[in-house]
């Protein structure tokens, strides 16, 4: 009888360690939250969050976040440990990334008790600060598992002072957007600036023009294809027509082939080119070169007579927290309905001149365009269209070298799509 209970009180003690092993709740009966970040220290987004975690453990002593700045390859490593079991309870990247690393993997834990949260000091619901679709555009179903805090788009930027100077308005259609080039290139001006040895940067031409025409999911759908044979259908080779009549007509600035970021975007906010693609990150990097009386604006992608893809319908990248498969989810909701009150929020705009989720907090000055953009759109799709979270090797591997083909006049148009039907088959054999 004493060996048995012996064995019990073994057994039992194991089980103890194993659960004191597993809580995120110390021997001092403090709460840690393991928290892996995209950030770089010294980073605008870095410091913003760092205030919110200094303010929020004043308000919790009990519960330390225990805060590791990885940098832009978080998501891998935290998928890594997701799998084997040893993932932070919180993390961030952008959206689509996250859906593709963790959400599609069945490797987050849905967050749906945060949304009737109240909001500390405002006493309004989680889910009603936020910006109409935003919240809900990676939801899976009925679960929410992301939760965004800052929001990027794409568009033209261009210098208003610039644009009244030379007569210009800003372009609603493709033709329209045509007719602007050549009136800037008659008047000596280049009318578009591209840092060429930034490849992804180079991509938004071929993307942007594929949304207008043929709309939202096309993309992925070509690249999913394993036949290749998708990428012969009309519109597909209708966009990369439309590149190669910008490259025809010698749109782009000299030498934008070996531009190395970021000439081209620092000499076009000297004034030495009208208009640059790319995303709203721009007026914050280039502030430091623009003169006084550089006003900085936008305008979304043109639409195509007969496209699919109207110019209200908008991109929609998305920076925001998840908590990885096993985390302490009463712990993270907690904290994150602590870090998104307004006043913390404010430093997303304020500190690091983006725009933020929140429904009752402007845009910087200079992004008023960009999210006037998104709170009009009537519909959003995905950066790239997802293309670069959804099938990453077949992103680096097939179309960035293909592409930058394409806008570097170094390929036509047929030889382009030919290529891709060739190199999306042979992709998908080797899998």
């Amino acid at each position: 009888m004493g060996k048995k209970i012996s064995r019990i009180i073994s057994i039992l003690l194991a089980a103890v360690i194993l659960l004191a092993a597993c809580s995120s709740t110390s021997s001092s009966g403090k709460t840690t939250i393991k928290y892996w970040s995209m950030w770089n220290k010294g980073e605008p987004q870095q410091v913003v969050i760092q205030k919110i975690i200094d303010a929020y453990e004043d308000a919790n002593p009990n519960v330390k976040v225990d805060v590791q700045w990885m940098g832009r390859e978080v998501m891998s490593k935290v998928r890594n440990a997701a799998l084997s079991g040893d993932a932070p309870d919180l993390t961030e990247q952008s959206g689509a990334e996250v859906e593709g690393a963790l959400i599609k993997n069945k490797l987050a834990e849905p967050l749906n008790e945060l949304l009737s949260m109240k909001i500390p000091n405002e006493e309004t619901p989680f889910q009603d600060v936020f910006i109409d679709e935003v919240l809900p555009f990676y939801q899976q179903g009925e679960d929410t598992y992301f939760i965004p805090y800052e929001i990027i788009s794409s568009g033209f930027h261009y210098n208003e002072n610039l644009f009244k100077e030379y007569g210009v308005k800003p372009p609603a259609t493709w033709d329209e957007f045509v007719e602007v080039n050549k009136t800037f290139k008659s008047k000596g001006l280049a009318p578009l600036a591209q840092d060429g040895n930034i490849d992804f940067y180079n991509a938004y031409y071929y993307y942007w023009l594929v949304e207008r025409l043929m709309g939202p999911g096309t993309l992925v759908e070509a690249a999913g294809d394993k036949t290749g044979e998708t990428w012969g259908q009309p519109g597909y080779l209708e966009a990369a027509k439309k590149v190669q009549e910008l490259v025809d007509n010698k749109f782009f600035a000299d030498g934008y082939k070996g531009s190395q970021y970021p000439a081209a975007q620092t000499a076009w906010a000297s004034g030495k080119s009208a208009m640059v693609l790319v995303g709203s990150w721009l007026s914050s990097e280039t502030a430091e070169y623009s003169s006084k009386d550089f006003v900085y604006k936008a305008f979304p992608f043109p639409s195509i007579e007969g496209g699919k893809g109207g110019k209200d319908q908008a991109e929609l990248y998305l920076i925001g927290w998840v908590a990885p498969k096993g985390a302490d989810k009463k712990a993270v909701q907690d904290f994150l309905a602590f870090a998104m009150q307004k006043k913390y929020q404010e430093g997303i705009v304020k500190d690091t001149k983006n725009i933020s989720t929140r429904k009752d907090l402007e845009a910087p000055e200079a992004l008023a365009d960009f999210r006037e953009i998104v709170v009009n759109a009537s519909s959003f799709h995905k950066e790239y269209d997802g293309l670069q979270a959804e099938y990453p090797d077949w992103w680096k591997t097939v179309f960035l070298p293909l592409d930058d083909k394409l806008i570097f006049g170094e390929m036509k148009a047929e030889e382009f799509i030919n290529e891709l039907q060739k190199q999306t088959k042979d992709f998908w054999s080797k899998k």
